[in-house]
C-alpha cells in the first residue's frame, strides 16, 4: 500500500513538472524555470552576478478615434538583489514630449522652440489613474518621466511584490521627434506603440536604481515575461513582441492569404490601398501575445499592412508593409531572414522565434520587432541595423542610456557585416537615371558607407569624442549631434580594429563568447572587455583603454629610404594611439611580401613574416625602421592593405602617397578616405576684353579638410572680343586663380590657414588668412592680410572710374562671425574691421557691423539685414569705399559675371542724375538708387554727391510670397518677394560733435522682386537672376513721382 501511494505521488509530481516545462511561446510564465537555458541564474556571467525579474500582464484598448490607449497593468517584480528595497521607480517615457519637461528645456537650450500637439500641449503623455500593491493605494512622487513609488512593506532579498496600475497613454505627432507615434495612412490611422506603459526602472549592481530622465535617446529595461492583450478596431493588422497566441482567430488562413505581400507585387508604388477588412467602429479584435526572455514590449498596427514571411531554420521573419509600398518591399522578409542566419552563425544563435520588419516611418528596434522605413534596395542597411539590435540591445541588454556604444556601435558593425555577407563588398543601389550621372557613378563599399566614412571624416578633423560617455552628455546636443553619432561609427571602427589585432577567427570566437555569456543579462563596458580578454587570454587593456576611454587616434606613416647599398623602410607613429602593423611590400618585379610588426608579446595567427615587436606609445619609440632583403628591390610599401586600420590620414600609409586622379564631373560624391584626391576639368570662360578664355581647373584635397587646393589657369585668346573694346591687342595673355587652405589641427583645433593668389581682369590680388572656429561652427574669428594691385582697368571692369591703377591697396582685416538660432529666428551677426597696412598707397579704416535674420510670421518668410559702417581716413581706395546702392569695386570682383565687362549690358550701368538698371548686392543695398549720384542739397545747392562714402547705415527687408503665389514652379527656384530698404551715408569723418548733421537725408525704397536660381550640375555654383521693381522712392531723382514703374537687374541675391 505504501509503495502504491509513493508511486502515485511520483507520477503526480512528474505530471505537474511536465505541465510547467520551459516553453517561451506559451503561457504560463516559464522564464524563471531551471530548464530555461537563457535565464541568468542558469548561466551566471560571473560569480555573484544578479539581476531583477519582471512579469508584466497588460490589457490595453487602443481607440482609433481619440488616439488614446486605455490600459490596465499588473506587474510582478522579483527582488533578486542582496538589498532591501523601500521604494521603486517607473519610467513614463512619453512625459518627455511636453512643455516644461527636461527634454523641452534641453530643446530650448539648443535654440529650439518646439510646437506640441493637442495632447502634448496639455502635458498628456502617460497618466497614472491608479496604482496599488495588493489592492492598497501607495504614495507616489512624479518628476517628469520618473515616477517614485513607495512600497507598503520593504521588499526583502528573494521576495516579490505585485503592482496593479490603471493608466492612459496618448499618441501625438508634432515637431518633437517621438518614437511612439500615430499618423494618417491613406485615410486610416497608423500606430507605433513603443514605451507606452509604465516600465519599472532597472535596479542593478552598478547604480542601484537607474533613474535617468528620458531625453529622446536611449533606454534600459529588466528581462522577464510579457503577457499583453491589445484590442483594436477589427480592420487593423497588428504585430508585436512575442508569440501571437490567437493567430487562428485574428489572422485566419483565408485572411492571411488575402494579406500576402506577393498579391501586391505589381501594384503601382504609392497608389491608394485596397480595402480587405471593412472598418466598423463597433467591431474589435483582441491580439494576445506572450513573450519571455525580453525586456520590453512594442507593437505596430495599420489597416493597410500586408504581410510577407520567410524562414531560416526554426526562425521566421515577418515583413509588414503598407499596401501602397508593397511593390518595393517584396524581399524584406527574405533579407531579414538572411540577417538572422548571418548573425546567428557568426555571433551567436538567435534565441527568439521571430523578428518583424515593419514599414513604419521610423528606424527603431524593440525585442522581436523593428520599425523601419524606405524601400529596396535603400532600406537594406536599415533592416540589417535594426535586426542587428536583436543581438545587441535585445538579447544582450546593456544600459544603453549610460553607454550606448555597446548596442549602437556593435549594431553598426553588424550592419556592415551583414551587408557584406549577404550582398557582397559593394552596396546594392539603384543606378542613376541620367546617362551622365550613370557614367560617373561610383560604387560604394558597405564597410565605408556604414562605418569608416563617418568615423574617419570626424577623426581626421580630431572632433571624434570619447565614446565611453553617457548618451545624454555629448555636449548637451540633440539627436546625433555633439559627437554622439560616433557612438555608432567609432565603436564599429574599434571592432574592425579588434578583428585586425586578434585575427579573424579568434575575433569571431571571442565575440560569440561575449554574446553567449551576456545574452539575457546586463553588461557594461568593463564586462565586454573582460569577456574578450578572458576568452583570448590576451592582454588587450591597452587596446580598450585608448579606444573607449580616450580621444587618441591612429596616425601612422611609412617612407622608403634608399641609398646605394640598401633600402630601409621607416615607420612613424604620428599620433598617440598604438597598434600592431600589417604591411605589404610590392617589389619592382610586382611580387608581394607580407609582414607583421607586433606591438607587444602577442602575435596573431598570420601567414605574414613576423618582425621584431615595436613596443611604444605616446612619445615613447615613435619610429621603427627595418631593412628587408627584396631581390628585385622595393617599389612600394603599404600599411594594412585591408584598410581596416582606421588611420586618420591615409595618404601617407603608402611610401608612394596614396592618391587618385579623376575627372571632376561636378557631381556630389563622398570623399575617398583612402586617398588624396586630385581632380581636373576644362574651364572655358569669356569676357569682353580677353575674349574666349581656354583654361583648366585642378583641385584636390583629403576629405575636404587637409591640403585643399583649387587652381584655375586660362590662356586668353582675344577671340570674340566685344566690339566696343579699344586697344584690343592689349589684353592679358593669361589669367589664374589659386587657392590653398589646410587645417592647423596639430597646433590648434578648429583652425585653418588660407592662401589666395589671383591675376584676373587686370588685377593682382593676394590674401593670407587665419581662421578659428568653435566645435559647433557657429562662431568664427578671422584675421587676414590682403593686397590688391590693378594693372589695367578701362577695358576690363564695369566702373573703371572707381579703381586706381598701379597702386597697392594693402589691408589687415579682422572679423568675428556668430550664427544663432533663437526660437524661430535664425541669424548671423558679423563684426569686422579693415585697416590699411604697411606699404599701402592708401590710408583708411572701417568698422562694420552686419546682422542678417530669417524667420516666419504667419507662414511668411521674413528676411532682414542691418548694416552699419563707420570709416575714417584721409586717403581712401575708391574700390573699397562704402557704396550707397550696392557693391563696391572689390565686391564686384568676387562675382565672375561682374568682375569684367561683357555680361552686363553697357546701357544698364553708369552713374548719373537718375537710376540705372543694374544692381549688385553689397554696401548699404538701397537697390532703388542704383546708379544714382545721391546728391545732398543744402539751401537749394548741391553740397555733395554721396553714391559712395566712409560711413553709413541701412536696413533691408524682404518678405517671401512664393509659398502663396506659385507652388512648385520651376522646381521652387522662382521666388517672389516684397522688399524695402532705407539708409543714410556720409563722406565725412564722424566725431562726437558732428554725427547728427553730416549724414545725408534718409532715403528709402520699396517694391516687389523676383529671382530665379539657375542650377547646373550639383557642385556648380548656382546663378541667381534677379529682377527688382522699386516702384516707390521717398526721394526720387529729377523730381520723379514717388510711385513709378522702375526696374533693376542683378545676378545675385541681395542677402
Amino acid at each position: 500500500m505504501k509503495n502504491s501511494i509513493l508511486i502515485f505521488f511520483l507520477l503526480l509530481s512528474s505530471s505537474s513538472f511536465a505541465q510547467i516545462k520551459y516553453n517561451p511561446l506559451e503561457k504560463p510564465n516559464t522564464y524563471r524555470n531551471i530548464d530555461n537555458p537563457n535565464y541568468w541564474k542558469n548561466k551566471m556571467p560571473h560569480p555573484g552576478y544578479w539581476q531583477q525579474d519582471v512579469h508584466y500582464k497588460i490589457k490595453a484598448e487602443i481607440d482609433e478615434e481619440t488616439d488614446i490607449i486605455d490600459a490596465y497593468e499588473e506587474l510582478t517584480y522579483w527582488n533578486n538583489s542582496p538589498d532591501t528595497l523601500y521604494f521603486v521607480f517607473f519610467h513614463l517615457y512619453q512625459n518627455a514630449f511636453q512643455p516644461d519637461s527636461y527634454y523641452d528645456k534641453l530643446q530650448k537650450e539648443n535654440g529650439k522652440n518646439p510646437k506640441y500637439g493637442k495632447y502634448e500641449s496639455k502635458k498628456l503623455g502617460t497618466t497614472i489613474e491608479q496604482i496599488t500593491i495588493s489592492g492598497m493605494n501607495v504614495s507616489t512622487e512624479l518628476d517628469n518621466t520618473i515616477l517614485k513609488v513607495d512600497l507598503i512593506t520593504p521588499l526583502l532579498p528573494g521576495e516579490k511584490t505585485k503592482f496593479e496600475i490603471k493608466f492612459k497613454t496618448y499618441f501625438d505627432n508634432e515637431e518633437v521627434r517621438r518614437r511612439m507615434k500615430s499618423y494618417d495612412a491613406w485615410g486610416y490611422r497608423h500606430y507605433n506603440g513603443v514605451h507606452w506603459y509604465p516600465r519599472i526602472s532597472v535596479y542593478d549592481a552598478k547604480f542601484g536604481w537607474t533613474t535617468d530622465q528620458h531625453l529622446g535617446r536611449e533606454f534600459y529595461g529588466n528581462f522577464g515575461t510579457f503577457d499583453v492583450e491589445l484590442t483594436f478596431a477589427s480592420n487593423f493588422i497588428v504585430e508585436a513582441t512575442g508569440n501571437l497566441l490567437n493567430r487562428d482567430e485574428v489572422l485566419p488562413a483565408d485572411l492571411r492569404a488575402k494579406l500576402d505581400v506577393k498579391n501586391f507585387k505589381d501594384k503601382p508604388f504609392n497608389s491608394p490601398p485596397s480595402t480587405i477588412i471593412e472598418y466598423n467602429k463597433d467591431k474589435h479584435k483582441t491580439w494576445i501575445y506572450h513573450a519571455e526572455n525580453v525586456h520590453d514590449f512594442a507593437f505596430t498596427a495599420d489597416p493597410t499592412y500586408r504581410i510577407g514571411e520567410a524562414r531560416w531554420e526554426d526562425k521566421v521573419c515577418y515583413s509588414l508593409v503598407q499596401e501602397p509600398h508593397a511593390s518595393k518591399w517584396q524581399n524584406a522578409a527574405d533579407f531579414g531572414a538572411e540577417c538572422l542566419r548571418v548573425f546567428s552563425e557568426d555571433f551567436g544563435r538567435y534565441i527568439w522565434h521571430k523578428v518583424i520588419v515593419a514599414d513604419a516611418a521610423d528606424g527603431m528596434e524593440y525585442p522581436m520587432i523593428t520599425l523601419d522605413s524606405g524601400t529596396d534596395p535603400g532600406y537594406r542597411d536599415l533592416l540589417a541595423h535594426e535586426i542587428g539590435h536583436m543581438w545587441f540591445f535585445g538579447q544582450v541588454g546593456n544600459n544603453e542610456t549610460y553607454r550606448a556604444l555597446l548596442d549602437e556601435g556593435f549594431t553598426e558593425f553588424l550592419t556592415a557585416w551583414a551587408m557584406i555577407e549577404i550582398d557582397g563588398e559593394y552596396v546594392v543601389e539603384d543606378l542613376p537615371k541620367s546617362n551622365y550621372r550613370k557614367k560617373f557613378h561610383k560604387p560604394q563599399k558597405a564597410i565605408d558607407t556604414e562605418v569608416y566614412n563617418a568615423y574617419i571624416e570626424s577623426a581626421t578633423r580630431k572632433t571624434d569624442p570619447i565614446i565611453s560617455t553617457h548618451s545624454d552628455c555629448f555636449n548637451g546636443a540633440l539627436g546625433q549631434g555633439g559627437g554622439y553619432r560616433q557612438v555608432y561609427y567609432k565603436t564599429a571602427t574599434m571592432l574592425y580594429n579588434l578583428q585586425y589585432v586578434l585575427g579573424d577567427e579568434l575575433f569571431l570566437d571571442a565575440m560569440k563568447y561575449y554574446f553567449d555569456t551576456w545574452k539575457i543579462a546586463h553588461p557594461y563596458n568593463e564586462d565586454f572587455r573582460n569577456a574578450i580578454i578572458q576568452y583570448t587570454n590576451v592582454d588587450l587593456n591597452w587596446f580598450f583603454d585608448q579606444w573607449l576611454d580616450t580621444d587618441k587616434r591612429l596616425d601612422y606613416s611609412v617612407k622608403l629610404k634608399k641609398n646605394q647599398n640598401s633600402e630601409i623602410i621607416s615607420f612613424k607613429r604620428k599620433s598617440r594611439m598604438q597598434m600592431p602593423i600589417d604591411f605589404t611590400v610590392i617589389a619592382n618585379d610586382l611580387k608581394k611580401y607580407d609582414y607583421h610588426i607586433p606591438n607587444n608579446w602577442f602575435v596573431k595567427e598570420t601567414d605574414a613574416v613576423v618582425l621584431p615587436k615595436w613596443h611604444g606609445w605616446d612619445k615613447l619609440n615613435p619610429k621603427y625602421e627595418v631593412k628587408l632583403d627584396i631581390p628585385s628591390g622595393i617599389k612600394e610599401v603599404i600599411i594594412d592593405p585591408t584598410t581596416r586600420f582606421g588611420d586618420i590620414y591615409m595618404p601617407d600609409n603608402s611610401s608612394n602617397i596614396r592618391k587618385t586622379y579623376s575627372y571632376d564631373h561636378q557631381l556630389y560624391q563622398r570623399a575617398d578616405w583612402r586617398n588624396y584626391e586630385i581632380k581636373y576639368r576644362p574651364n572655358l570662360w569669356w569676357n569682353a576684353y580677353d575674349g574666349v578664355k581656354f583654361g583648366i581647373n585642378l583641385n584636390g584635397g583629403y576629405l575636404n579638410h587637409h591640403h585643399l587646393f583649387d587652381f584655375n589657369f586660362w590662356i586668353n585668346s582675344g577671340q570674340l572680343q566685344q566690339d566696343d573694346i579699344t586697344n584690343k591687342e592689349n589684353y592679358d595673355l593669361y589669367s589664374y586663380k589659386l587657392a590653398y587652405n589646410t587645417n592647423l589641427d596639430n597646433y590648434m583645433k578648429y583652425a585653418r590657414i588660407k592662401f589666395n593668389s589671383d591675376f584676373i581682369s587686370g588685377l593682382y590680388s593676394s590674401k593670407m588668412s587665419f581662421s578659428k572656429y568653435t566645435l559647433d561652427k557657429k562662431t568664427e574669428m578671422k584675421i587676414g592680410l590682403i593686397s590688391n594691385y590693378r594693372t589695367k582697368d578701362e577695358n576690363y571692369i564695369l566702373y573703371p572710374q572707381f579703381w586706381d591703377t598701379d597702386k597697392f591697396n594693402n589691408r589687415i582685416d579682422l572679423s568675428v562671425t556668430h550664427k544663432y538660432n533663437l526660437n524661430d529666428i535664425s541669424g548671423k551677426i558679423e563684426l569686422s574691421t579693415m585697416s590699411s597696412a604697411l606699404f599701402s598707397d592708401y590710408n583708411y579704416n572701417k568698422f562694420i557691423l552686419k546682422n542678417t535674420n530669417s524667420t516666419s510670421i504667419f507662414d511668411l518668410r521674413l528676411k532682414s539685414r542691418i548694416f552699419i559702417q563707420i570709416g575714417t581716413g584721409d586717403n581712401w581706395a575708391s574700390e573699397s569705399k562704402l557704396f550707397f546702392a550696392g557693391a563696391n569695386g572689390e565686391e564686384l570682383m568676387n562675382n565672375e559675371f561682374t568682375r569684367s565687362k561683357g555680361f552686363i549690358p553697357n546701357e544698364y550701368i553708369g552713374y548719373g542724375s537718375s537710376i540705372n538698371n543694374f544692381h549688385h548686392s553689397g554696401g548699404l543695398n538701397l537697390r532703388g538708387y542704383a546708379g544714382y549720384l545721391v546728391p545732398q542739397e543744402k539751401n537749394g545747392v548741391i553740397e555733395s554727391f554721396n553714391y559712395s562714402g566712409k560711413s553709413g547705415a541701412a536696413v533691408n527687408i524682404e518678405i517671401d510670397l512664393s509659398k502663396f503665389l506659385h507652388f512648385h514652379i520651376m522646381n521652387n527656384d522662382l521666388k517672389t518677394y516684397l522688399f524695402g530698404d532705407a539708409g543714410i551715408i556720409t563722406n565725412r569723418d564722424i566725431n562726437s560733435s558732428n554725427y547728427s548733421e553730416i549724414f545725408t537725408d534718409l532715403r528709402a525704397d520699396a517694391g516687389v522682386g523676383f529671382n530665379y536660381t539657375v542650377r547646373g550640375l550639383p557642385k556648380m555654383k548656382p546663378v541667381t537672376l534677379r529682377l527688382d521693381l522699386p516702384v516707390f522712392l521717398n526721394r526720387p531723382p529729377n523730381d520723379e513721382e514717388y510711385f513709378k514703374m522702375r526696374w533693376i537687374f542683378g545676378v545675385n541675391k541681395l542677402f
